[in-house]
């Protein structure tokens, strides 16, 4: 009976030994978030003309990662869309929807004042950079 108490003891002793050990360990060899090393901003300017903007640090390699962050950072910012063969069709951008079937209205993406050449899927994050999400409509 004592030699059952004394194994038991000694086996709580062993776990929460290796319990610290496996700890300490995780702790040192963690991976700690560090801020991105692209500065970019991401403005949305709606049907009323409103611009908001949005400041990020991010590492990620393509506006629509960027802006993955921006929602999971709870910034106010938030899109929906589509996702087809060429990527994410933006829908609705902070709630506001824009449809070009109902209004011929889009959201527009601009990249430093100039027209995008890029969907959010394959447009290149670079550090400084301005993207403008614009609510525009078709003539």
């Amino acid at each position: 009976m004592k030699d059952n108490k004394r194994k038991i003891i000694i086996g709580g002793i062993v776990l929460v030994t290796l319990m610290a050990v496996l700890g300490i360990v995780y702790f040192r060899n963690r991976t700690v978030p560090q801020s991105g090393s692209k500065n970019i901003v991401i403005e949305v300017t709606g049907s009323n003309s409103v611009t908001e903007e949005y400041q990020l640090s991010t590492e990620a390699a393509y506006l629509r990662l960027a802006m993955d962050e921006l929602v999971d950072q709870d910034s106010g910012f938030s899109y929906d869309g589509t996702d087809g063969e060429y990527g994410i069709m933006i829908e609705y951008i902070n709630g506001e929807r824009a449809s070009y079937a109902e209004d011929n209205a889009y959201w527009a993406l601009y990249v430093n004042g100039e027209y995008g050449q890029n969907g959010c899927d394959t447009q290149p994050v670079t550090d400084g950079d301005v993207y403008a999400w614009k609510y525009e409509k078709a003539q």
